[in-house]
């Protein structure tokens, strides 16, 4: 179950920047090189304090994840406007259900062990 736990801070407004140029390097930092492949880029906002962000759908779930190049990942709260949400839980509201759509073993036990690492490596930078 997703829930409300992990954010951090206020509201931020944010806008539409560009979507033509995408920028892969802030998912492949958060997930590495094994789970980024389960996205597409989506576009780049610009937040009210300056920070770029990318914005990424997961392409089964198709839950986001948006990233600031600034290290942040933020969660949608309403039209336009982002709060901070631990990496981790950004992590897992991406995935969240993708075992259901995911039809081989293989793939499920290799998705699995990949979620597991990036989870630990996200709790590790924010502990």
């Amino acid at each position: 179950m997703i829930h409300a736990g992990g954010m951090t801070g206020e509201a931020i407004a944010g806008q539409l920047r560009q979507h033509e140029r995408p920028e892969w390097k802030p998912l492949v930092r958060l997930l590495g090189d094994e789970l980024a492949p389960w996205f597409m880029w989506m576009c780049e906002l610009e937040l009210a304090d300056g920070a770029r962000v990318q914005a990424y759908k997961h392409v089964a779930t198709r839950r986001y994840v948006h990233l600031a190049d600034d290290g942040r990942a933020l969660v949608t709260i309403a039209d336009g406007a982002y709060r901070a949400i631990s990496p981790e839980l950004a992590i897992r509201r991406a995935f969240y259900g993708w075992h259901q759509v995911v039809p081989h073993q293989e793939t499920a036990a290799a998705v699995r062990a990949a979620l597991r690492q990036a989870c630990r490596t996200a709790l590790a930078r924010c502990g």
